[in-house]
């Protein structure tokens, strides 16, 4: 039960969350536009709909104040649920209360007469331990514990946040242990025939190989691999001596360790969906990525005439973001306490960032990228979990070093966001690189 795992506490104001959200036949919800937000969105709305009680969904897209403010006041006077997102954006709505919050970011403690139900405010790590998905399955089982069954979206938004890496732990190893029903197999961490698995692979990313299929092919016959043949059919022995091979590949670039750990895991095989763990993440995560999210959702909640181009959507996200990753790792720049490149589009920003620090460089400094819009520029940072143990903190790199060129941000110690005017990337990175020099005194 939901209860023996949360303690009176967090069950308390989950408890309360549903009573109030109970009383209303509309809502509105509001989720953070990447995989994590996605899966969010799907767990809130199955249970709303098992409520019966209408809903219009919107994604948070811009996370400063004047921008977040906009999205909220659009139905301000409905009930708002905001899910991965919304405990750093109270300041922005502080004049209004009628909305619950799902989150598990850091933010600053912010007096509000709304339910802000963050991980963090309960002794939970929101890096590692707890995801928006995780917060909006809390929920949903606090409503009612008939809604295990969306321990799917639970597990990709998990994914998507990268929290799997290395194992579960924390609430989400809870949740997994008590609500799990299905078949694991523990194997690399690729998808569909070996050739084609390794050629589109973005998590892990394979330098050199990704996006080269005649040099996947090289490798592959230089191996005796069979490179016709599914992942899922690979003896122990072949998964074994693959992922060896693999892992070398990985560790030309003096990657960290945990590039080598996200190089197998556990696959979950949802029959009921017709999907693994790793498609189901793959699927939410890449139609996201490239501002598709509604297909998934209208999938998954039951418009089978979603499917084709959800799935099809997949592959275009993978060639599109390859592309991205070699572009800007050609491109890096180094500076003393950073890395930084320019993306060509916001959403991609965060996944090439995550690329290129977990896969092609050294885990000693975070990898900032930018993308600049019309009128702004909005930034995604990546570290390694190396640094962090070292005092690296990007949740507030960001925060002061956006505010120093005039703008905002925030998210985790490993991996944080924001927004600055267009033309202050100067006075961003000057900041950025003071704030990580007093955070890692030695590199």
């Amino acid at each position: 039960m939901i209860y023996d795992i949360l303690g009176d506490s967090l069950f308390n104001i989950l408890h309360q969350a549903g009573e109030k959200l109970k009383e209303e036949k509309y809502v509105r919800v509001l989720a953070h536009y990447d995989g994590d937000g996605v899966s969010s969105s799907i767990i809130l709305l199955k249970a709303l709909e098992r409520l019966d009680i209408k809903y219009h969904l919107s994604y948070i897209k811009n996370l400063d104040n004047e921008g977040f403010r906009s999205l909220y006041e659009e139905e301000a006077d409905s009930l708002n649920i905001i899910v991965d997102a919304g405990s750093s954006q109270i300041p922005a709505i502080a004049d209004h209360s009628n909305f619950i919050i799902l989150d598990h970011h850091f933010y600053n403690k912010t007096e509000t007469s709304c339910i802000n139900i963050n991980a963090r405010d309960f002794g939970i790590n929101g890096t590692r331990d707890a995801c928006g998905a995780t917060m909006a399955y809390i929920f949903a089982l606090a409503l009612d514990e008939n809604n295990r069954d969306l321990f799917p979206f639970f597990m990709s938004g998990v994914m998507a946040d990268k929290q799997d890496i290395g194992g579960l732990s924390g609430l989400n190893k809870d949740l997994y242990n008590e609500y799990n029903s299905y078949k694991t197999h523990h194997t690399l961490n690729l998808e569909g025939t070996i050739s084609d698995a390794i050629t589109y692979s973005i998590d892990p990313f394979f330098d050199g190989l990704t996006g080269h299929p005649d040099e996947v092919k090289k490798f592959l016959e230089s191996n005796g691999i069979d490179p016709d043949k599914n992942i899922i059919d690979l003896t122990t022995d072949e998964n074994k001596a693959l992922g060896n091979r693999l892992a070398l590949k990985i560790l030309e670039n003096n990657v960290g360790s945990d590039a080598i750990k996200y190089l197998e895991g556990d696959v979950l095989y949802f029959d009921n969906l017709g999907f693994s763990s790793k498609e189901l993440n793959s699927i939410i995560d890449g139609n996201a990525r490239i501002g598709l999210q509604s297909l998934p959702v209208q999938y998954f909640l039951g418009d089978n005439s979603a499917g084709n181009d959800m799935v099809a959507n997949v592959k275009i996200f993978k060639t599109k973001l390859i592309d991205y990753i070699y572009r800007a790792k050609s491109d890096l720049k180094e500076e003393k306490y950073l890395r930084y490149f320019y993306a060509p589009e916001s959403e991609m920003a965060g996944p090439i960032a995550g690329a290129i620090a977990l896969y092609t460089v050294k885990p000693d400094k975070p990898v900032i990228g930018f993308n600049s819009g019309t009128d702004d520029v909005k930034i995604s940072s990546r570290g390694s979990r190396y640094s962090v143990s070292r005092g690296l903190n990007l949740s507030e790199v960001m925060k002061t070093a956006c505010a120093a060129a005039g703008g905002s941000g925030g998210g985790h110690d490993i991996a944080a966001g924001g927004v600055i005017p267009k033309g202050r990337e100067k006075q961003f990175l000057d900041a950025a690189n003071e704030m990580i020099k007093s955070q890692i005194k030695i590199f």
